[in-house]
């Protein structure tokens, strides 16, 4: 199915979130989740294409990367540090930190998580309007390192839970209003991906799965505008239930029939599509369809971003009168000029736009509490954000954006682009990932052990060995 036809179907009517109704195929409200169960329960190694096998070692060493450099936000590292010093925090998983040690595998999923989110560099996917791989790794992480899962677990377990991700971010999309996409589905994701790891049969899947989406967050998008940081924390919750979940159904818990529709609904706009949940299984790899990021902001800043690099004569911020921004209504939404701290940042248009303008990056530097700078801030005074109605009509399917730029002695200089980088249409090469991620490893654990945990999360290696290149130990045999 092209990418025009998923979102076609995906605004169909459907037959809502709860009931018990027989559709005139005979499939009941509750085969779509019994499919995909059985489908995750049932995945093999060896029925992953190479190209995914391929793309799952990018998305693991990108996610690393992303953890690792974002474990040095200081409200993050005062969390690790008190729960360092309770004694009864103890456990056997890698808190990914250059100061790292060991916690439970809750707390090591839920510290993991939300470091990789902090830096608004992860990996993400447009149809599932959000971020599915640091919804999956942190607590997939930590499960498989304690059990001493080999190359080959990992890796399906992973390819398990993105998939379960996606499918299920499909099925709720487009969010009810007000909702951040970090926490509600990708709950299932993650405990698709334990499951899978615990070798579960499929009921006791399609149990851990409906007990995960009832821990199903009402994460608020507000709360990233306005710069409140627990929006970092989304993402460390969902791993710590898609944890809490598996569990619960190994210990004998049941799940609501239905579970994923009925609990998922208040947060689905149009009602659960059911039908997405098991569309496609191994056919369609979500997994191929992902982008990554080097622009350390909200996804939606990234096309004016490219646009206003596209610009000839890269024009010097002291010189710029205006900027106009035409894109999609979802970016066009980002257009506060004065965000109050480096998170509220993130999400705003015009300050990604003047940042970019002044320093010349939009890396991670570009992006912090002293990057919200008065000068910055009066530039971002100067650029007005409208939607445009070609642009947003293409949306998602391309999520593109015109920059213009007017100068103090009049003249004018425009570029557009019609899809971000990083994604299928205009993909980056590994060498270009592989220099994000040493920028951000590198200051943590140094040049030459960035290098090896590079090589070894691309392939990827067992989870003991990437946590020991963290910790600087040995690392165990393979």
């Amino acid at each position: 199915m092209s990418d025009d036809a998923r979102h076609a179907e995906r605004t169909r009517p459907n037959d809502g979130a709860t009931g018990g109704g027989t559709a005139e195929d005979g499939t009941t409200d509750d085969d779509h989740t019994r499919r995909l169960a059985a489908w995750v329960a049932e995945l093999d190694s060896e029925d992953v294409p190479p190209s995914v096998e391929d793309r799952v070692g990018l998305v693991v060493a990108d996610t690393l990367g992303v953890m690792i450099g974002g474990a040095s936000d200081d409200a993050v590292a005062g969390l690790r540090e008190a729960w360092r010093e309770r004694s009864d925090d103890t456990g056997d998983a890698t808190v990914l930190a250059a100061d790292s040690g060991r916690a439970s595998r809750h707390r090591a999923a839920f510290l993991n998580a939300t470091s990789g989110t902090v830096l608004e560099l992860d990996e993400g996917h447009r149809f599932a309007a959000g971020h599915p791989a640091i919804h999956v790794l942190p607590a997939l992480l930590a499960e498989a390192e304690t059990r001493y899962a080999d190359r080959e677990a990992f890796l399906t377990a992973f390819v398990a839970g993105y998939e379960t991700a996606v499918r299920v971010a499909e099925a709720v999309q487009p969010l009810a209003e007000g909702y951040h996409p970090h926490g509600v589905w990708g709950v299932v994701g993650g405990a698709a991906a334990v499951s899978r790891l615990r070798d579960y049969d499929a009921a006791t899947t399609r149990t851990a799965l409906a007990i995960a989406a009832n821990y199903a967050q009402h994460t608020r998008f507000a709360a990233a505008t306005a710069g409140a940081t627990v929006r970092n924390s989304y993402a460390g919750m969902s791993n710590l239930a898609s944890l809490i979940a598996a569990d619960q159904a190994q210990a004998g818990f049941s799940g609501l029939d239905d579970g994923i529709a009925a609990h998922l609904a208040p947060a689905s706009a149009a009602g659960v599509a059911r039908e997405h949940l098991a569309a496609d299984l191994g056919d369609r790899w979500t997994l191929s369809e992902g982008y990554f990021k080097t622009h350390a902001a909200c996804r939606y800043t990234h096309a004016p971003l490219d646009a206003l690099d596209g610009i000839d004569g890269e024009p010097a911020a002291e010189e710029v009168e205006a900027v106009v921004v035409e894109t999609y209504a979802a970016a066009a939404k980002l257009d506060d000029p004065h965000p109050r701290n480096a998170l509220a940042a993130k999400f705003s248009v015009p300050f990604a736009v003047a940042t970019a303008l002044r320093t010349g990056s939009t890396d991670a530097e570009t992006f912090t509490n002293d990057a919200v700078a008065p000068e910055t801030l009066a530039l971002a005074e100067r650029v007005a954000v409208r939607v445009d109605e070609e642009i947003d009509a293409r949306a998602p399917d391309e999520r593109g954006a015109r920059v213009t730029v007017t100068l103090a002695d009049g003249t004018e200089a425009s570029a557009e682009v019609r899809h971000a980088r990083g994604g299928e249409a205009d993909p980056f090469e590994p060498a270009e990932l592989r220099t994000k991620f040493a920028s951000l490893v590198a200051p943590a654990i140094g040049s030459e052990r960035t290098d090896r945990l590079w090589t070894a999360a691309r392939d990827p290696a067992p989870p003991r060995v990437l946590c020991a290149m963290v910790r600087g130990g040995e690392h165990p045999e393979r």
